[in-house]
């Protein structure tokens, strides 16, 4: 990676933090001379003025879903207990929508809503009977509309397949694996400092931290394929340079060669997305996803390069909006060229 590149990159965060738009981010740029990582600002304000350090655990919002839910997805299509065109209703019988295929899902495709209005108003049985009872707005295929409802569906479809909890499930074939000690759901025995905090709700009771923010998932006991997942910038930095070197570690393939293969693959390159992956330039390997929370992970498959930003936008509000648009910059800098598809 040019020394101008990461120069640029450094520039946007620290000029971030100057702006109080993040009170702090844990990055890293990954090379293939290089493993920068740094830690600069602070947790918060006043309130949360523990400096950054490694080791801290962010909530990844829907950065858990190429993380742990796509990842295991491959591996399932590697071993051939599932495949692109199997359909919802072989392994939930109680939808009604059985005829949406895995690649519906994840290519965002479904024909499934984005997203709930009154999620704050339910609860956990209310929200799995919405999830499986969801009308379909489009026919699949047809369109993308990004949504959380896709990987709910696939974490309980993992579930289904491999007959143990995905908290579980994840960590036997992905975390513990790639040597991810500290990405697990719903994380304990942790000193709450550690915790990166998010936003303030107050019916959550204030700041919250060592929780899940995402409130879908928080219903969902904290556990679910479209956000949960709890990590740090270490453990991430492993899942980008194993991904960018061919996915083995410690002998064992861990990320499976036909993930590369559909990845790289034009049918199923829609839009902006890929399997389950967002695309910078569609008719490039440039693969990235972002987090609600304002965490984030991008890689260049053409050159091996990875860069991982872990930020929490939105302490203590959600209404903080500057990072969004930086965010962009840092990655438009990292892929060395502006985003094709405008949003």
């Amino acid at each position: 990676m040019q020394q101008n590149t990461v120069n640029k990159i450094v520039n946007v965060i620290n000029q971030s933090i100057q702006k109080n738009d993040i009170y702090g981010a844990s990055y890293s740029l990954i090379g293939k001379n290089e493993n920068l990582k740094t830690y600069v600002g602070y947790q918060g304000n006043e309130n949360d003025h523990i400096p950054l350090s490694s080791g801290m655990m962010y909530d990844l919002a829907s950065v858990s879903k190429v993380i742990g839910t796509t990842t295991r997805i491959f591996q399932l299509i590697a071993n051939n207990q599932l495949s692109l065109d199997s359909k919802v209703g072989e392994y939930l019988s109680d939808v009604s929508y059985p005829k949406i295929k895995i690649k519906n899902l994840l290519l965002h495709e479904s024909g499934l809503q984005s997203d709930f209005d009154n999620v704050h108003s339910m609860s956990k049985v209310e929200l799995i009977k919405k999830v499986k009872c969801a009308p379909l707005i489009y026919t699949p295929g047809s369109r993308t509309v990004y949504s959380d409802l896709n990987y709910i569906l696939l974490g309980w479809i993992i579930e289904k397949i491999d007959q143990i909890p995905l908290t579980e499930d994840l960590s036997i074939h992905i975390f513990q694996p790639l040597d991810m000690n500290n990405t697990t759901y719903s994380p304990h025995n942790i000193r709450l400092s550690q915790f990166i905090p998010t936003e303030y709700q107050k019916d959550r009771g204030g700041i919250i931290r060592g929780q899940v923010h995402d409130y879908k998932a928080y219903l969902l006991d904290g556990v679910s394929g479209h956000a949960g997942l709890f990590s740090t910038l270490d453990d991430l930095s492993q899942f980008a340079q194993v991904f960018l070197n061919g996915g083995k570690y410690n002998n064992v393939q861990i990320f499976p060669e036909i993930m590369y293969t559909l990845l790289k693959d034009k049918e199923y390159r829609h839009d902006d997305r890929a399997l389950g992956w967002e695309l910078w330039d569609s008719n490039k390997n440039m693969l990235w996803h972002s987090g609600f929370t304002g965490t984030s992970i991008a890689l260049n498959l053409d050159n091996n390069e990875g860069f991982i930003c872990l930020t929490n936008r939105i302490y203590p509000t959600r209404k903080k909006m500057g990072w969004i648009q930086e965010r962009r910059k840092s990655l438009s800098y990292f892929f060395n060229e502006k985003e094709e598809i405008k949003k």
